[in-house]
């Protein structure tokens, strides 16, 4: 399964970014390799519409799941229609504890 993380930075230090389309960077976790890659989100500085583009850049990526501090309604309605789980942490988080969480 993969898991895309919405992040700040491009690395695991980074926090769980609060905006699920405008984050500048996704992290790819592998659950079954259990390795990860970073790729740049383009929709970040779009003025309309980051979220669904966001959103259509990771289901190419063939996510199962997407973590972030927030989700849009257009992405909540693209991500179930694809059944994608979404989740929101209760805390703010870095990218290496919900990997750790997630293992």
């Amino acid at each position: 399964m993969i898991i895309a993380i919405a992040a700040n930075k491009n690395n695991l230090k980074a926090l769980v970014d609060p905006h699920f389309g405008k984050c500048n960077w996704f992290c790819l976790y592998d659950t079954e390799t259990h390795q990860n890659s970073f790729i740049e989100n383009p929709a970040s500085q779009n003025q309309e519409n980051a979220g669904c583009d966001a959103a259509e850049l990771l289901l190419v990526e063939n996510i199962s799941m997407a973590v972030a501090g927030r989700f849009g309604s257009k992405v909540v309605d693209v991500f179930r229609k694809n059944n994608i789980q979404m989740v929101i942490p209760e805390i703010q988080q870095t990218l290496s504890e919900i990997i750790n969480h997630i293992k």
